[in-house]
């Protein structure tokens, strides 16, 4: 019988698949590759190319020196805004345990010099919306049966009083972030100073339910009025937000990834660590992030284990230049991390400094909300290195309706059909 005489070609790809699949390196590559799902095509090259080269066995990578990621949050790694999210839940359902003192300390008349809301809030005055909001707070620690009253959730939900407290506490947040002077400090500070009275554990608990909540919630833009009727000094009001959370799978399969091939991972967010720390934990909503892998905002802890309206002393306000300091503080002094971040990524103008003041960073990713300011020039600069080799910065789009990447750089803002790529 004749043997078989196997051809040249068809040896050597015999000789490959045998070779290939008996290498260790060669069979990580093929279990850990990114999955392709939504990123730009230009994207998906550029990361995988980033973490075949610097992860282990890579020919980047060193031993003894562990490469690290550095991520934002709210609208990086989610998409929206887990802290607003945390906050409407907080608001509508009444989840508060501060005195009426303590509410009234926490709303101020004059802000670094600013004693009203900007135009596009109607210029007014915070000394009238905060006496609002502290008739309404008294009248609801004096009514409802989760305070000090009788009255049920539903019966309360009823008067005009809820209502129109719902509406302008919304308004007066959104105030905030629109009003040139009133600065991040007092923004970020605010929002955290609601959770006075609270243990860790019992916010803990609070931010499952409101990310659970809002990840079964429909997406899209909600508007309420105040009620018609009640007397009050700044008169009817609208207000309008985003509803519903999602988590983005490109993200958490990068980090997964990242993790498999010896590239470590941090959160670095302006929002409330331990409000972070569940949306992100381990056997939770799919990032599996240690408590320790999240940086973030942190109050101090009365002796009696409650939050006080207060920062913690000492530690760095995590957002702009803070996430920097942040980063070296916390991540740098760990062994074998000496060194600066691999990669970042981020969305808005409080991510700049990540983005960018780490000279040995070798790529960011940018999440395109088609946004001006500094932000908004960063991604311009994303959109001119679109062609060559190995660019600084990348651009990733999303459909905002869906709460979804899509495989391009532009983006579908909310209530919108069309993608855009810069803002006009």
């Amino acid at each position: 019988m004749k043997k078989k005489i196997l051809s040249l070609p068809l040896l050597l790809g015999i000789l490959f698949v045998t070779l290939s699949f008996n290498n260790p390196k060669t069979e990580n590559a093929l279990k850990n590759s990114l999955d392709r799902l939504n990123w730009s095509e230009r994207n998906y090259s550029t990361l995988n190319q980033m973490i075949n080269e610097y992860g282990i066995g890579g020919k980047y990578h060193e031993e003894g020196k562990t490469p690290y990621i550095v991520l934002d949050w709210d609208q990086t790694c989610a998409h929206f805004d887990v802290e607003e999210a945390l906050m409407r839940y907080q608001l509508f359902n009444l989840h508060f345990k501060m005195t009426k003192d303590q509410f009234k300390n926490i709303l101020k008349d004059t802000i670094n010099g600013v004693f009203q809301l900007s135009e596009n809030f109607n210029k007014i005055n915070l000394s009238d919306l905060n006496s609002d909001l502290i008739t309404e707070y008294n009248f609801l620690q004096d009514n409802y049966v989760g305070f000090h009253g009788k009255m049920a959730l539903d019966e309360i939900m009823s008067t005009p009083q809820y209502k129109d407290f719902i509406v302008k506490f919304l308004f007066l947040a959104d105030g905030y972030f629109d009003t040139p002077g009133i600065g991040m400090d007092h923004i970020f500070l605010w929002e955290l100073y609601l959770f006075t009275g609270f243990s860790i554990d019992e916010v803990k608990s609070m931010a499952k339910e409101a990310v659970s909540f809002e990840l079964a919630n429909q997406i899209g833009k909600q508007t309420l009025h105040s009620p018609s009727g009640l007397k009050t000094r700044t008169g009817d009001i609208t207000c309008s937000f985003n509803s519903g959370l999602r988590v983005f799978s490109e993200m958490q399969d990068l980090i997964s990834t990242c993790r498999g091939h010896g590239i470590d991972a941090y959160i670095v967010s302006a929002s409330y660590k331990p409000v972070v720390e569940v949306f992100s934990g381990i056997g939770n909503f799919g990032y599996n992030f240690e408590p320790d892998h999240v940086i973030g905002m942190e109050l101090e802890i009365g002796a009696d284990g409650k939050i006080l309206p207060e920062y913690k002393k000492g530690w760095i306000k995590t957002f702009g230049q803070g996430k920097v300091e942040a980063i070296n503080k916390k991540i740098k002094s760990l062994p074998g991390k000496n060194h600066d971040p691999l990669f970042a990524a981020g969305d808005s103008d409080g991510d700049i400094e990540m983005l960018t003041k780490f000279p040995g960073m070798k790529l960011a990713l940018i999440w395109n909300r088609v946004k001006g300011g500094e932000i908004g020039k960063l991604c311009k600069r994303a959109v001119d290195e679109m062609e060559i080799p190995n660019p600084r910065f990348i651009l990733q789009g999303r459909n905002e309706n869906i709460g979804m990447a899509i495989p391009s750089s532009e983006t579908i803002l909310l209530g919108k059909t069309q993608p855009e790529l810069l803002h006009q």
